[in-house]
């Protein structure tokens, strides 16, 4: 090959290697898409009770509120924060838009769903208090993941699982001296961090007016039994909104509540004083004896 050819090799090599441009882009924000996985509680199939929930609605049928923290996992330090808010809009799935300035690394994000506002976080917003001043409180939802950001990991999806279960007392053939009632529930756990580990002791008192019918339903949303797996429940029904002297007293039930299951209890009155009580199990009701005490 002559100069002459070398030279013209040359030139349009360098010609089409300068036409190239280098495109650099933009390293992928991190997203979090939040779902909801306890929709329904295990055992709704089995409850009449209880109505069951569609399972393809907006996110926010299932969970009206949410807040979060995005951590980093090595040094705690919270990277993002939104306090509660409110769902807007019929998105089936929840997406958590995030800053492009965060840094590639490791980081814990946990939310909560449910709350009404931020009091049972106000200790720590890793932790949460399941019954304020004893009372029932928010059916509260959580979900916890660690995640690895960097270039080929930067979106991700947490399930939003339900903390608490629900007792449903079903009351029969009530007279009309017991227009209104109370409970009590002890041994409930008092605290649940954001891997689902329940501490504490704590108890639920609830009243409720009776409106003019036979048959009243009563439904508290409760944390789980604490260390003894059982719970005591006591039951008054009273002829005024006093409260002071109770008409009826039911013997005290030991009950187990679980995360995310309905317990279900019935009190028949019998005209004679006294309540026939039957627990849901599975499909059929049990007179209760054995777990009766005094």
């Amino acid at each position: 090959m002559s100069v002459k050819n070398y030279l013209y090799l040359f030139m349009s090599l360098w010609l089409h290697i300068s036409c190239i441009k280098e495109e650099i882009k933009p390293c992928p924000p991190l997203q979090i898409n939040i779902a909801v996985k306890d929709k329904n509680y295990f055992n709704i199939n089995n409850v009449e009770l209880e109505e069951y929930k569609e399972e393809n609605l907006s996110f926010r049928e299932y969970i009206p509120t949410l807040y979060y923290t995005l951590s980093d996992l090595n040094t705690g330090e919270v990277i993002e924060h939104k306090n509660v808010f409110n769902i807007i809009g019929d998105e089936k799935v929840y997406s958590v838009g995030l800053p492009d300035n965060i840094p590639f690394g490791k980081y814990v994000f946990t939310v909560w769903g449910g709350l009404s506002d931020d009091s049972p976080l106000k200790d720590d917003p890793q932790k949460a208090i399941l019954h304020i001043g004893n009372r029932e409180s928010d059916d509260l939802y959580l979900a916890d993941d660690t995640l690895v950001y960097d270039a080929e990991n930067y979106l991700y999806t947490v399930d939003m699982e339900r903390v608490k279960g629900k007792l449903i007392v079903h009351l029969v053939n009530l007279p009309r001296s017991a227009n209104h009632s109370d409970n009590t529930i002890d041994s409930l756990f008092k605290r649940v961090d954001r891997h689902f580990n329940y501490t504490e002791s704590t108890s639920v008192y609830k009243r409720f007016d009776r409106q003019d019918v036979q048959e009243t339903v009563i439904k508290t949303v409760l944390a789980p039994s604490g260390k003894d797996r059982y719970s005591l429940l006591k039951l008054n029904f009273y002829a005024t909104d006093t409260y002071d002297l109770p008409t009826f007293s039911p013997k005290g039930m030991n009950i187990i509540l679980k995360r995310n299951e309905l317990t279900v209890l019935r009190y028949v009155y019998n005209g004679n004083g006294e309540f026939l009580i039957y627990m849901l199990v599975n499909d059929n009701w049990e007179q209760q004896h054995g777990l009766v005490i005094n």
